[in-house]
């Protein structure tokens, strides 16, 4: 069975930066690649004006996976257990990974340090 991989943000900012080694994973993962609307929307949010066709261009080769329902109770839940310890995060890391966890994406960042904490939610980082 092929790996479904999302590409965080940094991942993708640095792909279209031609980071020689961001392409370098990419290249070498070599799988079909998704990503979330959230992702979409940081990315967007970040862009300079000469950007704007390259980035339309790469997020269009990628497959989107939305924030459902089954996501938004899968963060409810996450978000609950990180209240009780005083460990939140982020809304947007926290949304990011709940779309991976339920759809079963492993998620490629460079962000470890934030996303670290959910792998005991059962999020796969690369």
């Amino acid at each position: 069975m092929d790996r479904k991989i999302c590409l965080d943000t940094n991942i993708i900012i640095d792909f279209l930066r031609k980071n020689p080694k961001t392409k370098r994973i990419i290249d070498n993962l070599g799988e079909e690649f998704y990503t979330t609307q959230i992702i979409t929307f940081e990315v967007w949010s970040g862009r300079l004006k000469h950007e704007e066709n390259m980035i339309k261009d790469m997020l269009g080769s990628l497959i989107k996976i939305d924030f459902n329902e089954n996501s938004a109770l899968k963060a409810g839940d996450i978000q609950m257990k990180l209240k009780e310890t005083g460990d939140l995060i982020d809304f947007r890391d926290l949304f990011i990974a709940s779309i991976c966890i339920v759809n079963d994406l492993e998620l490629l960042t460079n962000n470890k340090k934030h996303f670290e904490k959910l792998k005991k939610f059962g999020l796969k980082l690369i």
